[in-house]
């Protein structure tokens, strides 16, 4: 039964800001018209919530005292804290058991995580370069016989350390073993994107043949289905570095892109999503990005609360 399915983990994300903002108290007019508006754009909106109030009510809602810590923390640690019991209450049934394999429980429970917004840089014991994108998870399984990686969730940008045992990227649709290289793993539509920026990988899709890629390509692949090859984006890593680069590109794809380190919900305005835009972005300020983008293009900046705002057409 549908009612019984996990919750796919981007409505977990935004539902955990709701989450924060009920705990700090009643919401403000336009906050209250902010989240009837989310409920209402998509009724698996509807089933996080309505899941999320049938656990409180079952488990006597959230403890005063847990409450009381929660909100003492700073906001970003309050952040992860809903996220973190969103994780748990949403994955459970009508019967209020935990489906422990689906994935918003892999999410809340892997080794490693960001929040939305948050970047990770992270040294493994072999020496590599583990870094995570906004919102993404991976457990690190290293045994004595191989260096493997998990992507449960997001995006990673991984540069191999010196080690004899094999290190391999393990997603849904397969595994990358890394042959001395440099690259970066994201889950997107469905698949798995590649980009190579050093050395050679092995490509086993899970229902498919096993193949290499090359320094400077980049793949998309499924269990059963591989794409063409294509060149590699720089710039599609740039976010390690802080930034976020846009050569002639849709203002709608750009949002998209930006949305991914914001709170809530960012969206554009058909009118002005084929808009061209060139530009570096500071990641960390995603509000001095929407005013960049009031300057230099002609939009508006549209914000019901801040976890609710749309670029329009300038009036």
């Amino acid at each position: 039964m549908k009612d019984q399915a996990p919750i796919d983990p981007a409505v977990v994300e935004q539902a955990s800001e709701w989450l924060m903002l009920h705990w700090n108290g009643e919401l403000d007019a336009a906050q209250r018209e902010a989240f009837a508006a989310w409920q209402q754009a998509d009724s698996e909106h509807r089933r996080a919530w309505q899941r999320l109030q049938q656990l409180q009510r079952t488990l006597g809602s959230v403890p005063e005292h847990s409450s009381h810590v929660l909100l003492a923390q700073p906001v970003d640690h309050q952040r992860r804290a809903a996220l973190k019991v969103l994780g748990l209450l949403l994955v459970a049934g009508g019967s209020g058991y935990l489906v422990q394999g689906s994935q918003p429980w892999r999410v809340a429970f892997a080794g490693q995580r960001t929040a939305t917004g948050e970047i990770r840089h992270l040294t493994l014991d072999d020496g590599s370069l583990l870094e995570l994108n906004s919102a993404s998870a991976v457990d690190v399984l290293f045994s004595a016989s191989e260096r493997r990686i998990r992507l449960v969730q997001g995006e990673i940008l991984l540069t191999s350390g010196h080690d004899p045992r094999p290190l391999i990227v393990e997603t849904p649709a397969g595994d990358i073993q890394a042959l001395g290289t440099r690259f970066a793993v994201r889950e997107l539509d469905g698949g798995t994107r590649i980009d190579l920026y050093e050395g050679a990988l092995r490509v086993s899709p899970r229902h498919a043949p096993a193949l290499q890629l090359n320094a400077g390509e980049r793949l998309w692949f499924r269990a059963n289905q591989v794409s063409a090859r294509q060149p590699a984006q720089l710039n599609a890593s740039s976010w390690s570095q802080g930034r976020l680069v846009a050569e002639r590109q849709p203002l709608g794809q750009f949002v998209a892109e930006l949305a991914r380190y914001r709170p809530g919900i960012l969206r554009c305005d058909e009118q002005v999503a084929g808009l061209l835009l060139t530009g570096v972005f500071p990641l960390a300020d995603s509000d001095e990005v929407l005013a960049a983008l009031e300057r230099s293009l002609p939009v508006q900046v549209h914000r019901v609360t801040r976890y609710w705002v749309t670029l329009k057409p300038r009036a």
